[in-house]
C-alpha cells in the first residue's frame, strides 16, 4: 500500500500543477487504495468502522471537488464520527496527556472565534463539524494509542481542515491545495497505519 499510495499522492500533486480534467479521480485514488488495504486485513475490532471512515472521506473528497461544500462537510463529519468511535474504544481518562488536551481545546476555541463572524448562513454546519472534529481529536489525545502515529494523525487532520476553513472564510492561503491535500493525505495514512497496528483481532466463533 505504501508505494502505491505515495505514487498516486504525487500524481495528484502534479495534477494540481497541470490542472488535468480527471483531477477528481486522482484525488480519491489514494483513499481508495487505503480502503482496499484495510479491507484485505484480518478482521479486527476497528476494521469495519475504519472502512466506513474512509468511504465517507472519499465521498467528501468527491463532493468538495465538485464544489458541493455542505454535502462535503456532512460526509467528512460522518468520517470524523467514525474515527471518534474508534478512538473511544481506546479512551483512558481526561487526565491522559492533559497538556495536549488543553492545548487542543484552546486551539479549537480560537478557530471558532476566528471563523464565526465570517460564516454567515454556514454557521451551523461548520460549527457542528468543528465540534465533531474537536471531539475526535480529544478522544485521540486521551486514548492509550501512541502519539506516533495515531494522535499525530488526528492532529494533522485538524490542521488540514483548519487550512480549508481559513482559506474559504478568512483569507486565501498561498498554495492552499498543496498544503491542504499534503496534510490530509499524511493524516489519513498515519491514522490508518496506526489504527491497524493497534487493532485487536476478533476471536472466531466457537463451533458447536
Amino acid at each position: 500500500m505504501n508505494i502505491a499510495f505515495l505514487v498516486f499522492v504525487l500524481l495528484y500533486m502534479l495534477g494540481l500543477f497541470y490542472v488535468v480534467d480527471f483531477l477528481w479521480l486522482l484525488k480519491i485514488i489514494p483513499i481508495a487504495i487505503t480502503g482496499v488495504s484495510v479491507f484485505k486485513t484480518q478482521a479486527s475490532s476497528s476494521r469495519s468502522v475504519l472502512i466506513v471512515a474512509l468511504v465517507f472521506s472519499g465521498c467528501g473528497d468527491l463532493l468538495l471537488a465538485f464544489d458541493e461544500f455542505i454535502f462535503g462537510v456532512a460526509a467528512f463529519l460522518l468520517a470524523q464520527l467514525s474515527y471518534a468511535l474508534i478512538f473511544r474504544a481506546y479512551w483512558q481518562s481526561i487526565s491522559t496527556r492533559w497538556a495536549m488536551s488543553v492545548g487542543l481545546l484552546i486551539y479549537m476555541v480560537f478557530m471558532a472565534w476566528l471563523l464565526l463572524p465570517s460564516l454567515g448562513d454556514l454557521q451551523l454546519p461548520v460549527m457542528a463539524y468543528l465540534l465533531v472534529i474537536s471531539a475526535m481529536g480529544l478522544l485521540a489525545v486521551q486514548s492509550s494509542l501512541p502519539i506516533r502515529w495515531a494522535v499525530l494523525g488526528a492532529v494533522v487532520f485538524i490542521i488540514s481542515d483548519s487550512l480549508i476553513a481559513v482559506n474559504k472564510f478568512i483569507s486565501p492561503v498561498p498554495f492552499e491545495s498543496y498544503w491542504i491535500m499534503s496534510t490530509y493525505y499524511a493524516a489519513q495514512f498515519m491514522l490508518v497505519t496506526s489504527l491497524l497496528k493497534s487493532a485487536k483481532p476478533q476471536s472466531k466463533a466457537r463451533k458447536n
